[in-house]
């Protein structure tokens, strides 16, 4: 089952040569003169076993299944399970088998510590599976592996380094109940490096290089005991998958089985998939995925939540395919399929870039989402209309996109926001884009929702709302109303100038209490000509009410009221010492010589009288 030299070759066998000459030296020798990796010293560490100890010769020839095996069965009955594998490749024609002491009715606990010399860089206790299928069954809950590389022929598809399950008929198979911590391990040309059944894993600076899928994580079908929060839905929790490093692989996580739905708990964190495809398919909720790095990814969708949904968190990372130089392009970087229910999710500070189609996708219908301060850039390459930065395949309630930085669409007449369906109880504000769309495209908007988008130029901005919407600014103001008082919002233009025009408030708009009822009256605000005085011109319920001296104009010289129309026309009485300057065409009620009021109207040079007729019968 050996393959000629090439590149993936090196890849697995890499740092065996290196280390030949160690491996000879430790064949044969008592495990606890090995330096211990497990961290364990004193009694716990020279109680370990090793597999030379049973004559494993660990030369990547010879065939060490059987003594492999002896050394994990002589820790059977110890209450400190630890089996040391000195530098070297141990190959193995056979699935060994860690065993469930516990859950055969041992009185021992499970925690089975398998360990190697190696790190996620370096392979130096590797173990060699040559054959098609899984390497090591772990059947104990609480197992540990450390510094061990497996490697496999490749395109075997059946492929498994480590199955971690319970057997269901066991005595007490408890299959829910596993705990495995994996850390410091290399798996390489696996169909599946790590197939997980059970709750708890905990997944930590591994390198899983050159496979189809890097884990495969599901819940048993049969053999869960326990009962409150050992069932599901909250069974399937306790997920810790952090800092590895996946390389060239179809998928790195997947969750599976009829309640991936289920899968919570998760903290998927600080991996690096380089020459890669896809991150993670499957079930998910109550989880975070934070500070990945994904590049040259292809084949679908980076994150893609196919059931689930609801509760997740994306921040800080950086998903996104090859550059123009090469590499694959995903359809999307995160994807929420039709039979997930993307509910309170929030989307904030990532970089997405080189995506084919929407970096956003949601299938389905969303809520309570959050989109903010993300970057987007060198999106939806396919050019095709449909499309966006964020899509919404149905209704959007509750939607806040707020504050990212889209890059320019190829389209340019295709929005950055695109939601096939009806938007409503939504925010969308605050984000840069460079498109001759707007900001958004919806089948309907509907009610309450704020959608600021630059119309012309970049300081000028559209209130967006459905018909009969409007914006609200609510009070918070408490007990009685002051009349006049800034109670109730002011929308105003002021200066901070210490010179020229000075501090203070230019003009506006304030609405205030007009009486102690608490009616409003909206009162127009400008600053007057010669002073920094504030003169203000008030609208309420009586009507308009001009300032306090009187002096304000209706109309101009130059820009003229053509018709009044009024079903009352009451001219204040004036004497005649305090008339005017004669202005043409200017119509005033003036004291007659007896007191009694008369029309006068002037031609431009003086005022003449008109007197008035006889009373108009009303009867």
């Amino acid at each position: 089952m050996r393959s000629n030299v090439n590149r993936r070759h090196l890849l697995r066998t890499a740092g065996v040569a290196g280390i030949a000459t160690a491996t000879v030296g430790a064949i044969g020798s008592p495990a606890q003169s090995a330096p211990d990796p497990t961290g364990q010293t004193g009694a716990a560490a020279a109680q370990a076993t090793t597999p030379q100890d049973f004559g494993a010769v660990a030369d990547g020839v010879a065939d060490d299944t059987e003594a492999v095996q002896q050394a994990i069965d002589a820790q059977r009955d110890r209450k400190n399970k630890f089996v040391y594998f000195p530098p070297g490749t141990y190959r193995i024609t056979r699935t060994l088998v860690i065993p469930d002491v516990e859950g055969d009715g041992g009185a021992n606990l499970n925690r089975t510590v398998l360990a190697g010399a190696g790190t996620m860089g370096s392979r130096t206790s590797v173990i060699d599976v040559d054959f098609d299928g899984t390497g090591i069954q772990v059947r104990a809950p609480l197992a540990a592996l450390r510094g061990l590389g497996f490697v496999v022929a490749a395109s075997l598809k059946n492929s498994v380094a480590l199955h971690i399950a319970r057997d269901p008929d066991a005595t007490s198979a408890n299959t829910d109940d596993m705990d495995a911590t994996i850390t410091e391990c290399t798996f390489v040309e696996f169909f599946t490096a790590v197939k997980h059944v059970g709750r708890g894993l905990v997944f930590t600076n591994n390198l899983v290089a050159v496979g189809d899928v890097g884990l495969d994580i599901s819940w048993p079908t049969e053999g869960v005991s326990g009962d409150g929060v050992h069932l599901l839905p909250y069974g399937m929790r306790k997920w810790l998958i952090e800092g590895n490093h996946f390389h060239s692989m179809g998928l790195a996580i997947a969750t599976s089985g009829a309640d991936a739905h289920n899968f919570r708990g998760a903290v998927v964190a600080n991996n690096v998939l380089d020459i890669g495809r896809r991150l993670f398919s499957g079930g998910i909720i109550n989880s975070t995925f934070s500070g990945n790095v994904v590049e040259n990814g292809s084949s679908g969708s980076v994150v893609a939540v196919t059931s689930g949904g609801t509760n997740l968190t994306f921040s800080g990372n950086v998903l996104g395919g090859g550059d123009p130089g090469g590499g694959g392009r995903p359809k999307h970087a995160i994807e929420f399929r039709p039979d997930a229910t993307a509910r309170n999710v929030t989307i904030t500070g990532n970089s997405f870039n080189w995506i084919e189609g929407s970096p956003v996708y949601f299938a389905g219908a969303t809520s309570e989402v959050t989109v903010s301060a993300n970057s987007f850039d060198h999106w939806n390459l396919d050019e095709e209309e449909r499309w966006s930065a964020i899509r919404v395949n149905a209704d959007a309630t509750g939607v806040a996109v707020m504050g990212n930085a889209f890059g320019a669409n190829p389209v340019a007449k295709a929005p950055p926001i695109r939601v096939v369906g009806k938007l409503s109880g939504s925010t969308i504000t605050g984000n840069l884009f460079d498109n001759t769309g707007g900001v958004l495209h919806a089948e309907s908007v509907g009610d309450e929702n704020y959608i600021e988008r630059r119309s012309a130029g970049a300081n000028q901005h559209e209130l967006t709302a459905a018909k009969n919407g409007a914006l609200v600014v609510r009070s918070s103001a408490t007990g009685a109303p002051d009349v006049g008082s800034d109670a109730y919002g002011s929308f105003v233009a002021a200066s901070e100038q210490s010179a020229g025009a000075g501090p203070g408030v230019k003009g506006g708009l304030r609405v205030v209490p007009a009486n102690e009822s608490g009616a409003s009256a909206v009162e127009l605000l400008c600053a007057t000509n010669s002073t920094n005085g504030v003169a203000v011109m008030r609208v309420d319920i009586n009507g308009l009410v001009p300032t306090a001296d009187n002096a304000r104009d209706v109309g101009s010289k130059e820009n003229r009221v053509r018709t009044v129309h009024a079903h009352t026309l009451a001219l204040a009485t004036v004497a005649a010492a305090d008339l005017p300057e004669p202005a043409p065409g200017a119509v005033v009620m003036v004291k007659g010589p007896s007191d009694s009021p008369m029309l006068a109207i002037s031609d431009g040079k003086a005022w003449r009288h008109l007197p008035l007729g006889e009373p108009i019968a009303t009867t």
